[in-house]
């Protein structure tokens, strides 16, 4: 690796630490001109990755590691076979993958900022002052509103498990994450456990149950058209997979059996009270 490389390649390791996606885009343009295998392994493992890597300072252009592996994601199809030597699917899987991947974490975000919304921070401020008692002084007053802060945000971790939404999308960003895993490392090696089946064309089961699903209600009325998008996602992602087996790897299975038959039977149900 020639010194101009390399320096690129360390300028491109400073901007991805720092979640600077546009002089990172540019720095990897350059990159390319002079190494373009070294640019499109950078990219791929941040894609495969799903942008999760340690000690990185997201950034207001770049917030989050869904968003990054989604601007990855445009560069890399910018190369000829984006997808070869790290997945066996093509090009339009994988930006349908990236993309149900953002809209799980579009709706994280809502619904957390919808929760944030919601917390009446004069109530949590109140009922810490009566327990802890403190008198409004120079010195006390700074013990008071530490106080104060940690009791809030213990409030708004019951909150949060309360709803319950919260945590059914996690399950389901995890799964999105577990589906953009590369088959092959750079080495050109198999990955560990991939060659027993789970490959990146399947990625597992969610299990959910029926009280989870039905946490999402608020959510799923208060962002319809985000889950129009994302029905339209999973729609294209089965039409245009391969299936290796009974498990399509988007079957989401409800209290053991799939949401496909819990839909029949709701279906079922309905029918029956209306002929009634």
């Amino acid at each position: 690796m020639d010194k101009e490389t390399e320096l690129l390649s360390r300028l491109a390791a400073n901007h991805l630490h720092l979640a600077q996606f546009e002089p990172l885009r540019a720095i990897l343009t350059s990159l390319r001109t002079k190494n373009p295998d070294l640019a499109l392994a950078v990219l791929q493992t941040i894609v495969s990755n799903s942008g999760r890597f340690d000690n990185l300072l997201w950034s207001q252009s770049c917030p989050n590691p869904s968003l990054l592996t989604f601007l990855s994601t445009l560069e890399l199809l910018q190369f000829n076979n984006p997808t070869s030597h790290t997945w066996r699917f093509d090009s339009v899987m994988l930006r349908l993958r990236v993309e149900f991947l953002l809209l799980i974490q579009l709706l994280i975000d809502r619904a957390t900022e919808s929760l944030r919304k919601n917390v009446d921070l004069d109530k949590f401020e109140k009922e810490e002052e009566e327990e802890s008692g403190v008198e409004e002084s120079s010195g006390g007053r700074k013990e008071e509103e530490e106080v104060v802060e940690e009791g809030y945000l213990g409030n708004f971790e019951g909150l949060k498990d309360e709803s319950g939404e919260l945590g059914v999308l996690d399950k389901v960003l995890e799964f999105g994450v577990k589906r953009l895993k590369g088959d092959v490392d750079l080495d050109g090696n198999e990955v560990e456990g991939r060659e027993s089946g789970e490959r990146s064309g399947l990625g597992g089961v969610v299990e959910i149950d029926e009280a989870e699903m039905m946490s999402l209600r608020k959510v799923i009325l208060d962002n319809a058209n985000v889950f129009d998008a994302l029905c339209s996602n999973v729609e294209r992602q089965m039409k245009g997979m391969e299936v290796e087996n009974e498990n399509s790897g988007l079957e989401i299975t409800l209290r053991g059996k799939s949401v496909r038959e819990w839909r029949k039977r709701r279906r079922r149900r309905g029918v029956s009270r209306c002929l009634v």
